[in-house]
């Protein structure tokens, strides 16, 4: 691993493969995107086999994806099913291809498990990514639960894990990926089409989903017996103990009995960029076991993401304890595959913390790519934020000891952003940096409404405020913007709404030092 912490990377195994060759792959097709990620220092690769039991590979317990269509009307899925189809009739697992030429490349392997899958009415199918298993008992689906509040957020016709049936089909092919095949363990997904009970069912059958990780625990430490390898048991949950509970996954628990040997912490409410609060919970839960937490850092095609944004949410991680970053849906703006250089560079370093905290940062609260995801776990999201004449408070973490470098001479630019939609050029409004207020004299305010340039979406009828910190440095830790309203236009009808807040930090590399795109002739 990179010194002492982990970087382990989610390759998708659909997008940047089989849905992008046509058929039939070659094997050299079949392992590019594992070849593409060689030297970028991450340790381990975490696999995608399918979805839930239809699956992408030579499974003999679960169904293979498209095996039960005679018409279909998606051209993508279609095209995995004869790529994965072709490559096993001619003789070669796809699976077992990724993961030996993975292991030859010197990364530990994780075919990853989406467990759960919605129920499917029993019409005809023709999408490629539906089992007969749930097509044939609809009796399975956890169903509607109008009695409790926060199902509204959930998918009524998921498969349910109270019923025997659904966990025994998961734990045959959870035992088939770690025994038959000689990789490194397994990674399950248990956050998406959480939770696996009903809301109404957790008391009664979290004992019944721990019981559950303990068989596969049991799988895992005999497949390594037999194979004499050790087989990680890696599970991707929610940053939030109290809210992973209340879904009946109690991670305490699976993590005090070492029925896991890693965490993934996908962060809920907001980025790790921001708020650390729900993995530090989880980190003080592991404190003293033998099980590594690891911060899911967002790295989807949203354009706000750039790689100053990635490094503030594994440098706030490394500063929150973790030991390590999980890279999942990997498909950076502008989304592509292959990577471009971009793309592949924001990866390096991150499994140095140390040289993460040398690197330009954008600490950043945004708008939530899906704000169900925070209400499903009992959790609201920051922003946006609706003023008015009473002072709104964000907070804002910051990893780096930026009073440090500052002292050092090697801090190049502090500078606060606050993103305001709605305001208007006669709107007035307060900023509070901490403890001092900020004076409108101080700002610029920089009009982006009805900009026709790049910018990001939601910002065509918005104000941004800049307001230079280095005489107001950040703490390391928790910082707090207050912001409120003076004055208002009485005739536009919108509320002024706080859409982003961005902490943009950039360093030089020792005092006096020119920074990259400084040229001599400016």
């Amino acid at each position: 691993m990179s010194a002492s912490h982990e970087v382990m990377f989610y390759s998708d195994g659909r997008h940047s493969s089989v849905y992008l060759y046509e058929p039939p792959m070659a094997a050299q097709q079949y392992v590019e995107p594992i070849d593409e990620l060689v030297d970028l220092g991450i340790d381990t690769i975490s696999y995608a086999v399918g979805d839930c039991s239809v699956l992408l590979y030579a499974t003999k317990v679960g169904e293979r994806w498209g095996h039960n269509v005679d018409l279909t009307d998606h051209d993508i899925w279609w095209r995995a099913a004869h790529n994965a189809r072709l490559m096993i009739e001619s003789g070669t697992d796809p699976l077992m291809l990724v993961c030996e030429h993975a292991q030859r490349r010197g990364f530990e392997f994780l075919p990853s498990l989406l467990l759960n899958m919605f129920h499917t009415p029993p019409s005809r199918v023709t999408n490629c990514r539906v089992a007969d298993f749930t097509t044939e008992h609809p009796e399975w689906q956890v169903g509607e639960e109008p009695d409790e509040p926060l199902a509204q957020y959930d998918r009524p016709n998921r498969l349910s894990f109270a019923i025997d049936e659904v966990r025994a089909d998961r734990l045959a092919v959870i035992k088939e990926l770690v025994a038959d095949y000689p990789g490194d363990g397994i990674e399950l997904n248990m956050c998406d089409y959480a939770p696996f009970i009903g809301r109404g069912e957790v008391a009664e059958h979290t004992a019944t989903m721990t019981l559950w990780m303990r068989q596969i625990r049991a799988v895992c430490d005999e497949a390594a017996r037999v194979q004499g390898r050790d087989k990680r048991l890696v599970v991707r949950v929610g940053a939030a103990l109290a809210g992973n509970l209340a879904m009946g996954m109690d991670v305490e628990t699976w993590i005090r009995e070492g029925i896991v040997d890693a965490v993934l912490c996908m962060q809920v409410v907001g980025g790790y960029e921001s708020d650390t609060s729900g993995l530090r919970e989880i980190v003080a839960a592991a404190a003293g076991t033998d099980v590594r937490v690891l911060a899911g850092i967002e790295s989807s095609n949203q354009a706000e993401l750039t790689s100053t944004v990635v490094r503030a949410a594994a440098g706030n991680a490394y500063a929150a304890g973790a030991e390590g970053t999980f890279f999942h849906t990997y498909y950076p703006h502008p989304k592509r595959y292959p990577y471009d250089h971009e793309a592949v560079g924001r990866l390096r370093f991150m499994g140095h913390p140390d040289l993460v905290a040398r690197m330009d940062k954008t600490y950043r609260i945004g708008l939530p790519a899906n704000a169900k995801t925070a209400l499903s776990y009992g959790l609201e999201e920051p922003l946006p934020a609706v003023l008015d004449e009473s002072e709104r408070v964000l907070k804002l973490e910051v990893g780096d000891d930026i009073a440090g470098r500052a002292a050092a001479g090697e801090l190049w630019r502090c500078e606060l952003r606050v993103l305001v939609q709605h305001l208007t050029h006669t709107d007035r409004v307060a900023l509070r940096w901490n403890d001092e207020a900020l004076p409108e004299t101080e700002w610029r305010k920089a009009d982006w409404t009805y900009q026709l340039r790049p910018r990001p979406d939601f910002a065509v009828n918005a104000y941004r405020l800049h307001l230079d910190l280095k005489s107001r440095l950040p703490r390391t830790g928790v910082n707090e913007i207050g912001i409120k309203v003076i004055e208002k236009d009485a005739q536009l009808i919108y509320p002024i709404t706080v859409a982003e807040v961005a902490l943009v930090i950039e360093y030089l590399p020792h005092r006096n030092a020119l920074r990259d795109e400084e040229e001599y002739s400016s």
